[in-house]
């Protein structure tokens, strides 16, 4: 029965008869919120339903202002044909910019750099990525010195994306090398002499590392699971990465994703108030702030000088305006870019949050 019932019956009862100061012992627990009558077989699910809702909806074709896109892959095209038609649909949308991410090195990653910006020269930034030749030999730190140098000189801007979600951050034959491991310090640090940034991905997000079960709000994503895999786990592995941070302050980092803490914008805040040599983006994790525009409205401002602006999707225009809605209106009930379980609204940041965010933070950044 309805609390609204319950009320107009209580109402309606004369006073002897009401109910005694102390309620009888009950057995039915508190309620949790939810939704209520769930269906027996539990198939409550957004993502099967039509929405009912009837509100504006903003007619979104471009990004407001020009855009640097600072997290893209090179694996979204195989052909020429494929890279013009990426370009058409950049220059369609706004995107002036795009940062590639290739995770190579040597010979692998100047034939990547012969594909994107010998055809098109000012489109797309090159990162680098990490060798694991010779990784227990006593001059690797020296290797990875000489390597990153090479790289520079066929046209690196940065490193971009190592990751390590607790599998190591580089793999030879079983063993794993995490990325606090001293044999990796020498990269750092170069990467710092050399004003390179260094873009990581540290860990997925929490319930990953938890049991795919009817709890797990991320059940949906138990195609990435980590659970038990033998990692350090979530805390485990920001442990590690925070202990390279604190060891090269004169190391930019961006911790991509926003550290895939995401859903905790608060103690994102504190990473940032802590490390002043991290930036954030939070590409592919739009879904996560789309269920929580106000605060995050409230971070983006706060930290306008901190973010950048990235995808990290397969490039198609639905999934660029999906970001024009979330960022620039205040539309309702929208599926975001990359979405999980759950629609969103949008956070209608201000004009000046917005150029930084765009484009501003990643130009101060290859600077």
């Amino acid at each position: 029965m309805r609390a609204w019932a319950l009320l107009l019956m209580a109402c309606c009862v004369p006073a002897a008869a009401q109910a005694p100061a102390s309620p009888p012992p009950t057995t039915q627990a508190p309620s949790t919120g939810g939704p209520e009558d769930v269906p027996p077989d539990n198939r409550f699910d957004t993502a099967r339903m039509e929405s009912s809702l009837v509100v504006p909806r903003t007619s979104v074709s471009h990004f407001r202002f020009p855009v640097i896109d600072a997290h893209s892959h090179d694996v979204y095209t195989s052909t020429p044909e494929q890279l013009t038609a990426w370009v058409r649909l950049q220059q369609q949308v706004g995107v002036q910019q795009t940062f590639i991410f290739t995770g190579k090195s040597g010979a692998d990653f100047r034939a990547a750099v012969e594909r994107y910006t010998n055809v098109y020269p000012r489109r797309f930034v090159m990162f680098a990525g990490i060798s694991a030749d010779g990784i227990d030999a006593p001059d690797y730190g020296d290797r990875l010195r000489e390597r990153l140098r090479a790289d520079v000189r066929a046209g690196a801007r940065g490193l971009g994306e190592l990751t390590d979600k607790g599998m190591g951050l580089v793999h030879v034959g079983t063993q794993a090398y995490f990325i606090d491991d001293a044999r990796f310090d020498a990269l750092w640090d170069e990467a710092g002499r050399l004003h390179l940034p260094v873009f990581v991905h540290i860990a997925e997000p929490a319930e990953f590392y938890q049991p795919a079960d009817e709890r797990n709000d991320l059940r949906r994503s138990a195609n990435w699971s980590l659970y038990g895999k033998g990692t350090p786990g979530f805390e485990g592995m920001l442990a590690r990465f925070e202990a390279v941070i604190a060891r090269h302050p004169h190391t930019q980092f961006v911790a991509v994703h926003a550290f895939n803490l995401a859903n905790d914008l608060q103690r994102v805040g504190a990473l940032l108030d802590r490390y002043p040599n991290v930036q954030v983006d939070f590409a592919a994790r739009m879904w996560e702030l789309a269920r929580q525009p106000f605060t995050a409205r409230r971070f983006f401002i706060k930290y306008a000088d901190r973010i950048l602006f990235g995808t990290d999707n397969d490039p198609t225009l639905e999934m660029y305006l999906a970001h024009v809605r979330q960022l620039e209106t205040e539309d309702e009930w929208f599926w975001p870019a990359d979405a999980e379980w759950w629609r969103g609204y949008g956070m209608h940041l201000p004009d000046n949050v917005l150029r930084k965010i765009y484009r501003d933070n990643a130009l101060r950044l290859l600077r």
